[in-house]
């Protein structure tokens, strides 16, 4: 796999300033009170993308991208204006009286669509800018602009405001960028921009705010501890130049802003940081909105002209020269991982190559490297089964791409038998290199790729309003104006020599090789240990003779170029509209075996299609040994189907397998045409299963899953979830169940499943897009012809039950599976019973009006832990809602947090007493805005009706039943709702409190103690040990209190619920 294909772009600041020189300053425009501007040069675009694009750039010096959407926007017109008059404070209650006047404009547009503004400012300085005295300096500072402003001075104002409004914010810090972006109803962004625009010109940043502040940052890093990439690639940072500002700890804990610094330096170093750095010229801006340009530009102008600027140049990086050109770099290295892994990684440092984004050799490279069709390296290899996917390439974050360097990577997931043949991994790829190399760079194949991304942006569909502002700022640091939006995607010129420049820098003298794995060779133990994540690992110098054979390695028979691609698209025409279109999915088709949804596209017009198929079979749930074998099956089948399947992938078409509750959900998309095609293949491959098989194969998938569960129950998100979908769920087969019965699993075993899984099924499937109903009603008749699958009886159909929570307060607290993770999670869920509209839109209500006071009182001040959420949760039709706190076991237990969010649960009912009649029409109000939002592109449309038909409910029209019923909710109503639910006691009040403790423990993972306790799944006996609380709370004398410490007896005191019509866990 191409590794750009799959990972984030993230812009970086170190080509702006040639930007800058590059883009033709047009027309200067004065703009009311003679605020001056310059206006560049106007994006290209898409031929389907029918928004207008104005660049600007202020006086200032800030580069503002101003994007409007040409759909109208009517009403909501009325609404900016109020909006952009509100008081300097704000209007966090909505209880501003202006705001009743909307009333009447929402009466009369009661079917308008709504779409979401947004925004995102992306400043050029990052990370690799940090005093060497405070590492962590610029993600502590990203995180302190929030905290209140002159303007603004509450500490959440902006997140309060853009919360209780159904928005949403985020920030991040990269080596060389830091981006923070919002989405807000459209009425609301002048007011957004405005508390935005303040993080910029005059945040507080007060004493009382640091010191909370850090305490977020060291919580973000204690969860960031348990994983293998991060441990990985500030282990490899740790290779680079030790005075380069590459090799440092961008990160920031408590010990390098709290134990390392003094409360004045570290004040006076924040400040200076944002003064020095935080300057307009150094910034980039992207809006978009339905409003017409000149009030976009009026609000940037307004908002943003007063954004300080220092004229000053960004740090000069240019004397650190081949930064990895380093003993360190070039050797192996072999890791400890955190989760049960067996991964190979091969680096080398390049020349930064932000200067070649026209010709994009390393994607060229890549491309090859990362194949996976007929005759590529992971073919060969995995014949071989030594190595199971690869990816290569360079993914464009900060730490691999930048003004520095650029890194180049193939990540390959081993075997056991590859592990065992390591040397011999590496020279193969040495031998693919060698042949591309030799071969030499070809026109044909890049003609493929720039073909496939013209074709993709000329017909892409349309992000989020979000996504697309957040990637442009970025964008925004590096390219022309005029390549804005086609700078990171389009390849514009071909260049061999520029190619050969990548290829002759993969070479083995140059390599960096990492390989994460528990089981070392003879000889060798984890003997060092990397400062900031404490990750063990060890070191050697490479062996002169792997050296030596690699760097003669001549072409494998076997190897050879991707052919010509048969699924490229030719045909682009668009369907002619139906005078008679449905607005929703129709039942085209029904028989004993297969039901099928379709409707025509007919709002978006491209040349695109989604045919989703669930495959039922009641066999997959009836054990947990079943369960994993429908597991497996999956995982075999896109093993077995990835060589022939993988040039569709590189045409944009894709496919894709899951597990889903009752059998086994396919997914196939991309360019209708040749969509039939790939379809074929895939049922042809369902019915070929056992003669792809080998019991090679078999032996390392079977592998990979054990370790797979394993890993998953480490994460004490994934066990909190677990623990409670078992005790609600009557029949559910656990990961933790499937992960003790998997090894049991034969060659045979799977055989016979796989016959008897096409034996028998029922399918639904859904066709939507540039496809006519005849069309889908022929391809899907088609498959079931080849399928040749009888229909399931029906009493066997499969169904799932509920448990009923008892009245009253239920807990159940273990210990994390990892002794060596200090990360806990409690999750309080509220059950409220059978699914009904009213109810489900009252939670949704209460999330919306809560989400805020939550973070602030849970996260902000109370600093319980870094992630502070509450979700609404549908299991199987019984609904309810969830508060959930991620936290450490170094700073509380979790009694303690659990008691924390129940004095939140407690206030909250005043939270609710105290609001006005107004303010909660406001939110009712906002609410049914972002109800209304429209779809931005296909997916989203054909997802939510893909839900409904896998839920079995087929209420296509629920957003508007939704709407129609929050209209009729008053606060009373919400009041009294949240009292009956949430107070021990009362009759409706159902808790069920789960929490996983993590465990006291220092970043290291390899103690004598420890050592095996969370880094093998071989022959590991997971066991629950339920812990008995401590907390004062706890062991008061109150009603209606259990405590679980046996899933099994527990669950047989539980009443279960009716069988629902609503199926699908949203969990």
């Amino acid at each position: 796999m191409n590794k750009t294909s799959v990972e984030n772009k993230t812009g970086k600041e170190s080509a702006r300033l040639k930007a800058k020189k590059a883009s033709k300053e047009r027309l200067t425009e004065s703009h009311k009170n003679n605020v001056k501007f310059e206006v560049l040069s106007t994006p290209v675009k898409s031929d389907s993308d029918k928004k207008e694009y104005k660049v600007i750039r202020l006086e200032n010096g800030l580069t503002a991208c101003l994007i409007s959407d040409p759909r109208p926007i009517e009403d909501d017109e009325n609404d900016e204006e109020l909006t952009s008059d509100e008081s300097d404070e704000g209007s966090e209650e909505g209880s501003d009286p202006e705001d009743g006047d909307e009333d009447d404009n929402d009466d009369e547009d009661s079917v308008q669509e709504q779409k979401m503004a947004a925004a995102s400012l992306c400043i050029g300085v990052g990370s690799f800018s940090d005093p060497k005295n405070i590492p962590g300096m610029a993600h502590f500072l990203e995180h302190m602009v929030f905290m209140g402003s002159e303007k603004f001075p509450k500490e959440n104002d902006f997140d309060a405001f853009i919360s209780k409004r159904g928005g949403s914010d985020n920030a991040s810090t990269d080596a060389e960028v830091t981006t923070f972006y919002f989405q807000c109803l459209e009425r609301d962004l002048a007011t957004a921009l405005d508390k935005f625009a303040q993080f910029f010109i005059s945040p507080l940043m007060l004493r009382g705010s640091i010191t909370r502040e850090r305490e977020a940052i060291d919580s973000e890093f204690q969860m960031a501890l348990p994983s293998d990439s991060y441990r990985k690639e500030q282990l490899l940072a740790s290779f680079a130049q030790s005075d380069s500002p590459v090799n440092s700890f961008g990160w920031g804990n408590l010990a390098t802003l709290r134990d390392n610094v003094s409360e004045d330096d570290l004040y006076s170093g924040v400040h200076t940081f944002r003064k020095r750095h935080y300057s307009a010229h150094r910034m980039t801006l992207a809006i978009q909105a339905r409003l017409p340009m000149n009030v976009l530009e009026s609000y940037v102008l307004d908002c943003f002209n007063s954004v300080p600027s220092n004229d000053q140049p960004p740090d000069d990086f240019s004397q650190f020269k081949n930064v990895f050109d380093t003993p360190e770099f070039k050797k192996l290295y072999y890791i400890q991982p955190v989760h049960d892994l067996m991964q190979l990684e091969l680096t080398w440092a390049l020349p930064p190559l932000l200067d070649k984004y026209k010709s994009k050799p390393q994607e060229y490279v890549s491309f090859l490297l990362g194949d996976e069709g007929n005759g590529s390296l992971l073919s060969y290899l995995k014949k071989k089964v030594w190595v199971l996917s690869i990816s290569a390439g360079n993914g464009e974050s900060g730490s691999e791409y930048n003004s520095l360097y650029a890194l180049f990577s193939i990540n390959m997931t081993l075997t056991k038998e590859g592990l065992e043949h390591l040397s011999e991994v590496i020279e193969s790829v040495f031998s693919y290199i060698n042949m591309v190399t030799t071969i030499g760079p070809q026109e044909r194949l890049y003609e493929e790729m720039k073909i496939v991304a013209d074709t993709s942006f000329k017909f892409a569909a349309e992000e989020t309003a979000v996504e697309i502002v957040e990637e442009l700022s970025e964008a925004m640091q590096i390219y022309p104006p005029e390549n804005y939006l086609t700078g990171s995607d389009l390849f514009f010129e071909y260049d061999p020599e520029a190619i050969k420049m990548v290829l002759n820098c993969l070479i083995p003298d140059k390599v960096n090789i990492i390989v994460l794995c528990n089981n070392l060779p003879p000889g060798l133990i984890f003997d060092k240990t990397e400062k900031w994540f404490g990750t063990k690992y060890t070191e050697q110098a490479i062996p002169d003779r792997w050296l030596k054979t690699w760097r003669k390695a001549a072409p494998r028979k076997e190897f050879d170029l991707p052919k010509p691609n048969v699924f490229l698209t030719e045909d682009f025409t668009i369907l002619e509209e139906d005078e008679k279109h449905p607005e929703y999915p129709e039942k085209v088709l029904g028989t004993e075996v297969v039901e099928l949804w379709h409707r025509k596209d007919q709002k978006f017009k491209l040349p695109i299609a989604y045919y989703n198929f669930y495959f039922i079979n009641p066999k997959t749930i009836e054990t947990p040994k079943l369960a994993a074998l429908t597991d497996l099956y999956m995982s075999l089948m896109q093993i077995s189907l990835a060589e022939e399947g993988y040039p569709a992938q590189v045409a944009h078409l894709s496919y894709s397998f899951r597990t889903h509750d009752k059998g086994i959900v396919i997914g196939v998309s991309g360019y209708n045409q040749k969509l039939y095609v790939l379809i074929e293949l895939i049922a042809n491959h369902l019915l070929t299963f056992k003669k792809n098989l080998t019991q090679e194969m078999f032996n390392a998938m079977k592998d990979k899953l054990i370790k797979y569960y394993y890993n998953r129950l480490l994460k004490p998100s994934g066990l909190a979830k677990e623990l409670r979908l078992t005790i609600l769920i009557a029949n559910y087969q656990s990961l933790m169940d499937k992960f003790m019965v998997a090894s049991t699993i034969t060659f045979e075993d799977i055989q016979t499943f796989a016959d008897e899984f096409i034996k028998t099924l029922y399918i639904k499937a859904l066709v939507q897009g540039n496809v006519s109903r005849n069309y889908a009603i022929n391809i899907i008749s088609s498959l079931v012809a080849t399928l040749q699958c009888q229909p399931i009886n029906p009493l066997e159909y499969p169904n799932f039950r509920v448990s009923q929570i008892p009245r009253g307060e239920s807990f159940c607290a273990i210990e994390s599976f990892n002794k060596n993770d200090s990360n806990s999670v409690v999750t309080n869920y509220y059950q409220c019973g059978s699914y009904q509209i009213k109810d489900s839109v009252i939670i949704d209500l209460l999330m919306l009006i809560l989400e805020e006071p939550l973070f602030d009182t849970l996260r902000t001040k109370e600093q319980l832990g870094y992630d502070v959420q509450c979700s609404t949760r549908d299991t199987f039709g019984i609904i309810g809602f969830t508060i959930t706190v991620h936290a450490q076991a170094t700073k509380n237990t979790t009694a303690f947090v659990e008691q924390r969010m129940e004095t939140f649960v407690e206030q909250a009912a005043n939270i609710l007493t105290s609001m006005s009649k107004e303010s909660f029409e406001d939110i009712k109000k906002d609410f049914i805005k972002t109800k209304r939002c429209v779809d931005v592109h296909l997916k989203e449309e054909v997802n939510r009706n893909w839900t409904e038909i896998t839920d079995e409910e087929y209420i296509f029209d629920r957003i508007k039943k939704e709407i129609e019923e929050v209209q009729k909710i008053t606060l009373e109503d919400v009041q009294r709702w949240w009292q009956a639910h949430t107070v021990p006691g009362n009759l409706n009040c159902r808790k069920l409190s789960v929490q996983v403790a993590g465990f006291k423990t220092s970043n290291d993972p390899a103690t004598e103690e420890n050592k095996d306790t969370a880094q093998n799944s071989k022959g590991s006996k997971l066991q629950l040990n339920f812990i008995h609380s401590t907390s004062n709370r706890m062991e008061s004398e109150k009603e209606e209190r259990c405590f679980v410490d046996d899933l099994t007896e527990f669950k047989k005191t539980l009443f279960l619920y009716p069988v629902a019509s609503k199926f699908n866990i949203k969990a």
